[in-house]
């Protein structure tokens, strides 16, 4: 059944312009932002990053998915996340509507999903720009940040290992896509730097966690990390550019800064 809905979402493409989108996934919604696409979309989640003036519906819910809601909006393509539940997609293609699942998490579904989207709109150009971003990766050895986000730790399966190469550096844990949060595992780690990432409605620039540094450097073991005695301690707000999605593509450079202080 996945390979039907993949095959509806990247064969039966329209031109751009043409769509009616209804999004079920905020990093798809930044997607479709950056594809060229906000004035094709009828409806979203409250959590996507619109201006707060886009006329689009915001009452989409993949958790509570309401179909006939969903109708009223018009669409003729959807967007479902891929921890969706199947049978919501089906209802979708059942409804005749053109339905995009997301790739599963991995190292590298974001620059999959990009590129998804960007055939399923007719934009595949600038997709393939927005994905070659984040798959195109320094020569030099990459060095190691340990990110900490909502009580878990991401790793080497998590989708932010994509950006994290494109910028020289890698999940500093060695297994899985999400840890739960545990200090016996940083300390093991050894990260060159820890990124702690607060959940909030916008971005903001990575800056120094002199609170979490603070924080850290009283617990035993923890503080004799090298990444804190060098002071690569770091927080950033999330906002939409940390979600999975081309936002992704904009906090490259914020990330490659850190890799230049890990280095002097």
């Amino acid at each position: 059944m996945r390979a039907l809905f993949l095959w509806l979402a990247t064969c039966l493409t329209l031109d751009a312009g043409e769509h009616r989108i209804a999004s079920y996934s905020p990093g798809a919604t930044q997607t479709l932002l950056d594809l060229g696409c906000s004035a094709e979309i009828v409806m979203t989640t409250r959590w996507c990053p619109l201006p707060k003036d886009h006329p689009a519906e915001r009452s989409a819910d993949i958790f509570l998915p309401d179909l006939e809601r969903l109708l009223l909006a018009k669409p003729d393509l959807v967007i479902i996340p891929r921890m969706a539940n199947p049978l919501w997609a089906e209802k979708c293609v059942k409804a005749g509507l053109r339905t995009v699942i997301l790739n599963p998490e991995s190292a590298d579904a974001v620059g999959k999903d990009i590129l998804l989207l960007g055939a399923a709109t007719g934009r595949i150009d600038l997709a393939r720009r927005l994905a070659g971003e984040l798959s195109a990766q320094p020569t030099k050895t990459p060095r190691s940040i340990l990110i900490v986000w909502d009580g878990v730790m991401a790793g080497p399966d998590s989708y932010l290992a994509e950006p994290l190469a494109a910028a020289g550096l890698k999940p500093a844990l060695t297994r899985g896509s999400w840890i739960k949060f545990d200090w016996e595992l940083i300390v093991a780690a050894r990260p060159d730097a820890v990124l702690w990432i607060q959940d909030s409605r916008t971005d903001s620039p990575i800056t120094p966690g002199q609170e979490k540094a603070a924080e850290m450097a009283r617990l035993p073991g923890v503080r004799d990390l090298i990444c804190l005695k060098n002071k690569r301690i770091y927080q950033v707000n999330s906002g939409s550019n940390w979600l999975p999605g081309s936002g992704l593509t904009k906090i490259k450079g914020d990330l490659a800064a850190i890799r230049k202080e890990i280095e002097q």
